[in-house]
């Protein structure tokens, strides 16, 4: 199995943390989720870049160089999107999160072949749509030493230190 760089946020690591106490996964499994969280560079939500999958995250993937699909990673089978749903308890799953945009991942399948798993773009990440939405919410402001020019043409501040000439 390759040691592909995955970059997880804190969030998506702790869930994957929760994971390795499941009695759910078999071994295989277990040991892909090893190694991703080993080799995963933890990011905070608000420093992952948009084109890296994250869960909830919907993504173009391909499988085996076959056609182009749109899914969406979550948590488990349980999903509101069954039919678009990749539960990341799936190998699949796991394989692509954390992945960068233009990302491959060599899987490895029970029979020992090679399936690669290609990101091919992050339609929609929640966290860069979170940070879309707090941008719109900033406000400018003019700090009150940078006042407006007066109509003398000298300027205004707040400031009475008369500076080096004054010396």
């Amino acid at each position: 199995m390759s040691s592909t760089q995955s970059h997880l946020t804190a969030k998506d690591s702790a869930y994957l943390q929760s994971l390795l106490n499941s009695k759910d996964q078999d071994e295989d499994f277990l040991a892909l989720l090893r190694r991703k969280l080993e080799n995963a560079n933890l990011l905070l939500d608000h420093t992952v870049d948009r084109r890296v999958a994250t869960i909830d995250s919907r993504v173009e993937i391909s499988i085996g160089g076959g056609f182009t699909e749109e899914r969406v990673l979550t948590r488990d089978e349980k999903a509101s999107n069954p039919g678009n749903a990749l539960p990341i308890t799936t190998p699949r799953g796991l394989a692509l999160l954390g992945l960068k945009e233009g990302d491959v991942f060599p899987l490895r399948k029970p029979n020992g072949i090679i399936e690669p798993i290609k990101l091919i773009k992050v339609v929609y990440q929640p966290e860069a749509a979170k940070r879309s939405e707090d941008a719109g919410s900033i406000v400018q402001f003019q700090p009150h030493w940078k006042k407006s020019l007066s109509t003398a043409g000298d300027v205004v501040s707040d400031n009475d230190d008369p500076g080096p000439g004054a010396a």
